[in-house]
């Protein structure tokens, strides 16, 4: 493959008298852009186009001899692409891994929602010149749905639950033709939301937060019904009943079926002494955050306990020891000796905890809460069985989650003995046009050729909904609606999750392990938190985790995606030896 390297280059252009501006008006611009030989095949530019209409970057490609140019922003969170990685006619994010083809600018892979604009490029003289209009070097997204929708009123589509599965779903179906009727369920009150924010950024708001405004749901014609809750599903006829905030009762008929159910937070058991005292509280919704924050800055809020040492846990703790103006008493009680150590293994869990105590927080380690004592109804300290007293003006709870699965556990649907639903390759259930999409399901990983894998990771969700809508698409459409999307017949992603911890520490990962303790740490995680960790499963690397080492986690997605397989031996010594496999892709 040709060179892999990627090369940002910045041209600008400080007026309109600039001879690389062949032609401007009002609605298209003539830009050349550099020649032909500056580029090598598997190389990409960043280019400024910086005039008196127009202030923007674009991003120029060479991919088998072809050129393609797009706007240099990752369309998930407005991330340089040029600092991605390029591999045949994949452009993937460095930073989250959304990954778009580069012969369309189509999303590929998640997260993220919408596809890259894409600029006409032409050769004059073996120079490189872009063409595009005005309106278009604006743009941040490009849809393929047109503005002039046609619906019909069937097929149906029932989409129960607008979290990342649910809403991808309806997304892809609508970008990729579907032109049947579409219904997203959702029992909250607002427009389908980045959730994973809520841990890192609870102050975030929520316009900064929506997937997609009132605009989008109108002209892709998604019926989205907020404040809705889905009571009961006929499984035989096809029919579900659902209430509304009003609590009317309502009946829909549907085609397909897609379950996107999600999870619920797990709460403390009724049997703690205490256990629904005020100022208890849990994260799952944008409410939920909202409620928490506003008691978080109360001047009277002093104390604060966390239970637990999930993502959200430790999320919420790099915030409130880093990310408030006044100073709080941060306590993190755990039943884990170590915190995240089944996630990222114990050397790494030490290392996190000792920069949340070095920012304030003050770790309980194998620690169970026996007993709330509250004052007038208010929780005021807890009682741990290793004998200690916490005081506490507010507890957060982040104890792990649980599926919410009340429409479907008693349903004909085939489950896995821990509470799943399986589904094959292409997410469909075991009955007929019901698909299941994100936390909720146990799916083949074939880029690891494994069964029966859950990963709640909000990519993962993204994707799994991509794939229904894909699957739906080829029962109706047929293999190929268009020339530039073939409809993708099975669920192929690499898993991919970041964890924020607090305003300075970020932690990336690729890849599917159940043994964090296999592996192999480069890097120093003592003081500067720069590492990267490979884990390692029958002497071969399926799972990375980096931190500062961008775009490194991508790289390696790409080498599994293309099912090369770095062994122990090729970066036992060498952090970088899995480069080779790239030229092998």
């Amino acid at each position: 493959m040709a060179n892999l390297k990627s090369i940002p280059t910045t041209i600008t252009c400080n007026n309109d008298k600039d001879n690389k501006i062949s032609a401007l008006n009002d609605k298209q611009i003539r830009y050349e852009l550099c020649a032909i030989n500056d580029l090598n095949n598997g190389q990409m530019k960043e280019f400024e186009i910086k005039t008196s209409l127009v202030n923007t970057s674009i991003l120029l490609i060479r991919q088998n001899n072809r050129f393609y140019a797009y706007s240099s922003k990752c369309c998930h969170y407005k991330l340089p692409l040029v600092k991605g990685v390029l591999i045949n006619n994949h452009l993937r994010c460095f930073a989250h891994g959304a990954c778009f083809r580069v012969d369309t600018g189509d999303i590929e892979d998640h997260p993220g929602h919408g596809n890259l604009p894409k600029y006409d490029v032409e050769i004059v003289d073996n120079q490189i010149i872009l063409v595009a209009k005005i309106q278009d070097l604006e743009k941040l997204e490009r849809t393929k749905i047109p503005d002039n929708l046609i619906t019909e009123a069937k097929p149906v589509v029932a989409i129960i639950g607008a979290g990342a599965g649910g809403f991808t779903c309806a997304d892809m179906l609508r970008q990729n033709g579907f032109r049947g009727r579409i219904i997203l369920f959702t029992s909250e009150g607002t427009l389908p939301y980045d959730r994973v924010q809520l841990s890192k950024q609870p102050t975030k708001n929520l316009q900064d937060l929506l997937l997609r405004d009132e605009i989008y749901f109108k002209k892709a014609q998604i019926d989205l019904l907020l404040h809705t809750e889905v009571t009961n599903i006929n499984w035989t006829v096809k029919n579900l009943t659902y209430k509304t905030l009003n609590n009317q009762i309502k009946f829909l008929t549907y085609d397909y079926l897609v379950l996107a159910t999600g999870l619920r937070p797990r709460k403390l058991p009724s049997s703690l002494s205490g256990y629904n005292l005020h100022n208890i509280f849990y994260l799952r919704s944008l409410e939920d955050a909202r409620n928490l924050v506003n008691t978080v800055k109360l001047s009277d809020t002093k104390n604060i306990v966390i239970i637990g040492d999930s993502f959200i846990a430790l999320e919420l703790c790099g915030w409130l020891t880093t990310g408030l103006n006044e100073k709080k008493s941060i306590s993190v009680v755990m039943r884990s000796k170590i915190p995240m150590a089944r996630i990222f293994g114990k050397r790494i869990g030490r290392a996190l905890q000792k920069i949340h105590e070095n920012n304030g927080a003050k770790f309980y380690s194998q620690a169970n809460v026996i007993k709330l004592i509250d004052e007038n109804n208010y929780v005021k300290s807890i009682q741990l069985s290793t004998g200690e007293l916490i005081s506490c003006d507010l507890i957060i709870v982040a104890i792990g989650s649980e599926i919410c699965n009340e429409l479907y556990k008693n349903s004909p649907i085939e489950m896995t003995h821990d509470g799943f639903i399986k589904v094959n390759q292409r997410l469909e259930t075991s009955m007929e046009h019901v698909l299941a999409v994100g936390d909720i399901s146990k799916y083949p990983l074939k880029v690891f050729d494994l069964d029966n894998i859950n990963c709640q990771h909000w990519q993962m969700a993204c994707s799994t909904g991509h794939q229904a809508a894909d699957t739906i698409l080829h029962y109706y459409l047929g293999q190929k609606q268009d020339d530039s999307y073939s409809l993708k017949t099975d669920f192929y992603t690499v898993p991919i999750f970041w964890t924020t911890q607090n305003n300075k520490i970020t932690i990336r990962y690729a890849g599917y392990t159940n043994d964090p303790e296999n592996v192999i740490i480069h890097g120093d995680l003592d003081n500067e938190f720069k590492f990267i960790a490979y884990y390692i499963i029958d002497d071969y690397v399926r799972a990375v985790a980096q931190s500062k080492y961008e775009p490194l986690s991508s790289e390696i997605a790409e080498i599994f995606y293309y099912k090369q397989d770095i062994r122990r031996e090729d970066i036992e010594n060498d952090m970088y030896g899995y480069r080779k496999y790239l030229n092998k892709i």
